[in-house]
């Protein structure tokens, strides 16, 4: 793990980018933006304690999101060998990824219940692509209680 500064207005992750780290802010916050140029919307901010980047050390798919330092921040960097090396040594922090990744979770399906006030939340955007296609929705059911 490392330590990383950042300056005000610094971008620390940028939307589609690959990722293979974490970040836990030390000091400082920083705000999350979603979609680029004149659809890039403001989805939350971070402070200390906080973490971001982690899905990157689950999947190591694109960025979701840009990130970038409202004052100055400090964060500590992680990756994920050296996560999982400290899962081995403090399993509880097990738990305090998932928290944040449940918390997360919960945040976009409020984001999206505001975009389509019509809709409960991502399970109902879903559910509304599943009947758009042609699924078999007792095969789809199954496949999602398995999860």
């Amino acid at each position: 793990m490392r330590t990383i500064s950042f300056r005000a207005g610094d971008t620390i992750l940028s939307e589609g980018d690959v990722g293979d780290s974490a970040y836990l802010i030390t000091t400082g916050s920083v705000e999350v933006i979603v979609g680029k140029g004149d659809k890039a919307r403001r989805v939350g901010t971070l402070g200390v304690s906080e973490l971001f980047g982690e899905m990157s050390l689950i999947d190591p798919g694109p960025r979701s999101a840009t990130v970038k330092a409202l004052s100055d921040t400090e964060c500590v960097a992680t990756t994920f060998d050296e996560l999982v090396e400290s899962f081995e040594e403090h399993p509880e922090r097990v738990l305090e990824i998932m928290k944040a990744l449940t918390s997360r979770l919960r945040h976009m399906n409020e984001l999206v219940a505001e975009m389509i006030p019509d809709k409960q939340g991502l399970r109902d955007v879903f559910n509304d692509w599943l009947d758009s296609q042609a699924v078999d929705r007792r095969r789809v059911d199954k496949m999602l209680h398995m999860v």
